[in-house]
């Protein structure tokens, strides 16, 4: 304790103190402010990009369903034969006709009602992509259908006891919009919502009948247009709450959580942060009816892509900060030097022991300079009192001392010394030889030039220093199985061949495994050639995926790529193209892989001795 707290009291600690608060404080401060700084201004510009993408997503659904209701609205009005000018009629009085005859006419009648209401509604559907089919029910409950995709009514239906058909009549001529859902009357139904209108007649209102659209999710498709892929979710509800589309389609039908819809209940539109600010929720509401729009932001996904600044701000905070360190150490150590050895100096005076200060100290003109001038002054005084009063005591003394070292074995001192030497030497190179071996035998075999050529003995002991430093990172979630035949070792190898597949088979196929993992590295050999299968049960390859690594196997390799070293030089391909390059295009490797169930690479070379 006593050694801390002199440590502490050293004038050199107080300065390295000083200058790393005054220079390590501020980069603190200055990191701690940039960082918040970026990571709100972060979610300010998606709580901002939030609410424009909302909005713009509000003004392209408002916009067709502006296209809906004005279709509804002026559906009676426009003219039922467009090819016959002289018998020309609206839609309203087609129905009429129809109505007004309602015992009389027969499925002919009908018919032709049909017919010259065809280009029109045909016109529609191929002006609105998303309209599946367009439908009108007369008064007796007949109906005249156009559709596309295989859909139509189903025959004999009638909408009298249906609820939507008696919403659409109690709105007494306004839009009603339905559930998204497959539609029991409707054939070959998918998920679609459809927008039904009582038909007057507008100088009577006389009621003619219903007019239905059945529209796809195709309808809602400028809904996700700008959102931020992977990490936002847009979800369009209804007043109850009920999910009508999602850009993943996975929801839809279901209702929002009661969290959800009751901070969104409170205000036309808004944002709030929930599950402990991992997630920002945007939502606004249409202007002309109940709907909402609502996005959840994924904060801490948005971190992970944004992420890369964060932490470039705090690597040049920690570079510097060790930078700053370094250079207190340094200039701490500069000006206290001096004083430090004059305080040396002066210690050993102490002890009797009389030292002159360094003569590269006394040409300063500045206080250290006056600080050894006048202690060499002082020196020298002592030295003269000395000499004048205590000269023959000294002799005395001298020739004591003289008796006493020639009883000394010079030579032991001299072995003694060098010992003590040896031993600190031996003992500082060790422990760092010992460190710096195992990389520098790990470098020298990556760039040794000397051969391409290494025996397999070797090639495994490069191996196993990869993976004895994998099942430190690793612990027990991947086993190391090794099986080689006992006579391969002293065969010969193109170096550098196995590692590679080896890593790939880490990261690629066992990184992502959440259960333990198996690596499995077994050699054999026949008379003219070896093989090496590396095989890990992890998550595997599809097939396409496969199919696109057996294609660029196949690509012949460039004779450029044989002795380079490069950072390419150690892939899946290159290894590849160095085993034909080296042996010759019927050796090299091969791949079997299966989703969900694993990886086996085959390596096949020559067997040379």
């Amino acid at each position: 304790m006593r050694s801390i707290n002199s440590y502490f009291l050293n004038i050199k600690a107080k300065f390295l103190i000083i200058f790393i608060a005054i220079s390590v404080i501020p980069i603190i401060i200055v990191t701690i402010t940039s960082y918040n700084s970026y990571t709100e201004l972060i979610s300010q510009h998606v709580s901002l990009v939030s609410s424009n993408t909302l909005k713009n997503s509000v003004e392209r659904v408002s916009y067709v369903l502006q296209d809906i209701n004005r279709i509804t609205v002026s559906f009676q009005q426009y003219s039922a034969d467009t090819y016959n000018s002289t018998t020309d009629s609206t839609i309203a009085e087609e129905l009429k006709k129809l109505n007004d005859n309602i015992n009389s006419w027969s499925q002919y009648d009908l018919y032709m009602s049909r017919k010259k209401m065809r280009f029109l509604c045909e016109n529609l559907m191929y002006g609105y992509s998303y309209i599946n089919g367009i439908y009108i029910f007369t008064l007796n409950g007949n109906y005249i259908s156009y559709s596309s995709s295989g859909t139509d009514l189903k025959l004999g239906y009638t909408p009298f006891n249906d609820e939507w058909y008696k919403k659409t009549l109690e709105n007494n001529g306004q839009l009603y919009v339905s559930d998204v859902e497959p539609k029991s009357f409707i054939l070959n139904s998918k998920n679609s919502i459809f927008f039904s209108r009582a038909i007057f007649d507008t100088s009577t209102r006389e009621f003619l009948g219903v007019l239905m659209l059945d529209c796809s999710l195709d309808i809602f498709n400028g809904l996700d247009r700008d959102i931020i892929p992977n990490i936002t979710d847009i979800y369009l509800v209804n007043e109850s709450g009920k999910i009508l589309f999602d850009n993943e389609k996975n929801n839809i039908g279901q209702y929002l959580s009661s969290d959800i819809l009751n901070k969104t209940s409170s205000g036309a539109e808004g944002s709030f942060e929930m599950e402990k600010g991992s997630v920002l929720t945007v939502y606004k509401s249409f202007p002309n009816n109940n709907w909402k729009v609502v996005a959840s932001v994924s904060i801490n996904e948005l971190n992970k892509q944004f992420g890369i600044t964060k932490k470039l701000i705090i690597y040049i905070s920690g570079t510097c900060t060790v930078i700053f360190i370094i250079l207190s150490v340094i200039l701490s150590t500069f000006l206290t030097k001096p004083i430090t050895e004059l305080s040396d100096i002066m210690r050993k005076n102490k002890l009797h022991k009389l030292v002159i200060a360094k003569k590269k100290h006394l040409e300063r003109i500045d206080e250290i300079g006056t600080l050894y001038n006048e202690y060499n002054n002082m020196i020298n005084e002592i030295n003269t009192y000395i000499k004048e009063s205590y000269q023959n005591k000294l002799i005395a003394l001298d020739s004591q001392m003289k008796a006493l070292e020639a009883q000394i074995n010079s030579h032991f001192l001299y072995n003694t010394l060098e010992s003590i030497h040896s031993i600190a030497e031996i003992e500082e190179v060790n422990s760092i030889a010992i460190m710096s071996k195992a990389l520098g035998d790990m470098f020298r075999y990556s760039i040794k030039t000397t051969s391409e050529l290494v025996t397999v003995e070797e090639e495994l002991l490069h191996v196993n220093n990869y993976l004895s430093i994998q099942k430190i990172r690793y612990e027990d979630k991947i086993s190391f199985v090794q099986n080689i035949q006992v006579d391969l070792s002293c065969n010969k190898v193109l170096k550098l061949i196995l590692q590679p597949i080896i890593e790939n088979a880490i990261y690629h196929g066992l990184e992502s495994k959440k259960s333990k993992g198996i690596l499995t590295i077994k050699g054999y050999g026949t008379e003219r050639e070896l093989c090496f299968e590396i095989m890990d049960d992890g998550i595997g390859m599809s097939v396409e995926q496969v199919n696109e690594i057996k294609e660029l196997l196949s690509e012949k390799p460039k004779f450029t790529e044989l002795g380079q070293r490069n950072k390419r030089s150690i892939g899946i391909k290159n290894v590849h193209s160095r085993i034909q390059l080296y042996y010759g295009m019927e050796y090299g490797l091969s791949f079997e892989s299966e989703q969900n169930s694993g990886t086996k690479v085959k390596v096949r070379v020559p067997r040379v001795i």
